[in-house]
């Protein structure tokens, strides 16, 4: 029966991730029974070595998917939190991710994901379950990839030209190891990475990439954290029926470039400043998005006549225990610490993103009264931030707007797409 369901995997894993993660994903994994250690914590651990240097646009992941027993998907993938954080260049790379089993999970499918057009060894893929003090490895089948059939690693969605093969020609431990080659492959173009209608622009001394879709009323959407423009992969065919759509990767991420000048809210809303002025764009709408929110409030701030009308989500004035859930700051000195230790450079991107998730913004809620446009501050009942915080936001802007989505969290444009889209374009008509 665990063999059944776990089959059933190839079509749901497609269509999760394809939500998940706003652009097309290439999938290896196998199927774990996990029935007797429901509720345990688990540890996937893999060794992977990369051929090509990471980037925005291409690296690997650990990935894990729960399963019941009539091969129910049981929420959302978990995954490496951050590729870059285990990523070493030209050494084997020691990746890892902690979970818990579902309590009612009978199977669990361990892989990886695999994005853009990298080449990839993999070698000793274990998984352990902890049980009080007990650390107890479950088997994972041909984990060390020994055995020269392939079998009963599967993959899926993977592109005209991508290959899977057992390699001698490099290992960790033994003699083999597993080649996952997308060097030729043919990845189509997708919202965040279409060459086709991409863009790159000078700005501030490193070069940022944007795409445009639609006519109209120019609107710009400014993503969040460590992410890119495919994260509003669910907004953008409904967004750009209406408007011209105008998609900024931030510095540093996405297709954007990045230099050694010290990362802030400010410098990269002084990019997104001198990008309106390099589009001769004026009193243009604005979404944004976590980090692309507290930009998008800079912006309005600092350069009011740019912005006409703005909306933004999961947005903060400051970080303490009054405006970030503490749990989220704890998670971020986690990873920080463990990239330390790991060797990871303070001047790596990922780092810096955390340290400015840490560190910043520093904005006085007075100086909201700078703001212009009319704002739509919204939220989710569950997100990172207390609905206090994003009241405070509201009030403080003059012609400001609080809606709070039910229900929803902080990925509310992903998760609840419909009720997302509805409210901007109810906010942005009007």
């Amino acid at each position: 029966m665990i063999k059944l369901i776990l089959n059933i995997f190839i079509f749901i894993f497609s269509v999760v991730f394809a939500k998940f993660s706003g652009q097309k994903l290439y999938q290896v994994y196998q199927g774990v029974n996990v029935e007797k250690y429901q509720g345990k914590n688990f540890i996937l651990e893999g060794k992977i070595f990369y051929n090509n240097e990471i980037s925005n646009t291409s690296w690997i992941v650990l990935t894990t998917l729960p399963m019941d027993g009539k091969g129910k998907v049981m929420g959302n993938p978990t995954h490496t939190p951050d590729a870059g954080m285990y990523y070493k260049k030209g050494e084997w790379s020691s990746y890892e991710m902690k979970g818990k089993i579902d309590k009612k999970a009978k199977g669990l499918v361990i892989g990886v994901s695999v994005a853009g057009t990298g080449s990839y060894y993999l070698d000793d893929f274990k998984l352990y379950v902890l049980d009080g003090k007990d650390k107890i490895e479950i088997p994972v089948k041909n984990g060390d990839f020994e055995d020269s059939s392939l079998m009963p690693w599967q993959s899926h969605a993977a592109e005209k030209g991508s290959t899977m093969s057992i390699s001698t020609a490099k290992s960790f431990s033994g003699k083999q190891s597993l080649l996952i080659d997308n060097s030729d492959a043919d990845v189509k173009p997708t919202f965040g990475n279409n060459k086709e209608v991409g863009k790159m622009i000078d700005i501030n001394g490193v070069k940022l990439y944007y795409e445009i879709y639609g006519q109209g009323d120019p609107l710009l959407l400014i993503h969040g954290n460590n992410s890119s423009m495919a994260s509003f992969n669910s907004q953008l065919d409904v967004l750009s029926k209406k408007y011209k759509v105008i998609a900024l990767d931030s510095r540093g991420q996405g297709n954007s470039t990045s230099d050694d000048v010290r990362l802030t809210y400010e410098l990269m809303a002084d990019d997104v400043n001198v990008f309106l002025d390099k589009l001769n764009l004026k009193n243009v709408n604005v979404l944004g998005w976590s980090d692309g929110g507290n930009i998008a409030v800079i912006l309005g701030m600092e350069h009011p006549d740019k912005v006409k009308k703005m909306a933004i989500m999961g947005t903060v004035l400051y970080n303490n225990d009054t405006s970030v859930d503490p749990g989220i700051n704890k998670i971020l000195h986690q990873h920080v610490n463990e990239m330390k230790a790991r060797g990871v450079a303070e001047n790596n991107m990922n780092y810096r993103l955390k340290m400015l998730l840490l560190t910043e913004p520093n904005i006085n809620p007075d100086a909201l009264k700078k703001i212009q446009a009319p704002t739509l501050v919204m939220a989710g009942e569950h997100d990172v931030m207390p609905e206090k915080h994003t009241r405070l936001i509201a009030d403080k802007i003059p012609n400001g707007k609080m809606l709070i989505f039910k229900g929803g969290d902080h990925e509310a444009p992903k998760n609840m797409p419909e009720k997302f889209n509805k409210a901007i374009l109810e906010f942005f008509e009007k």
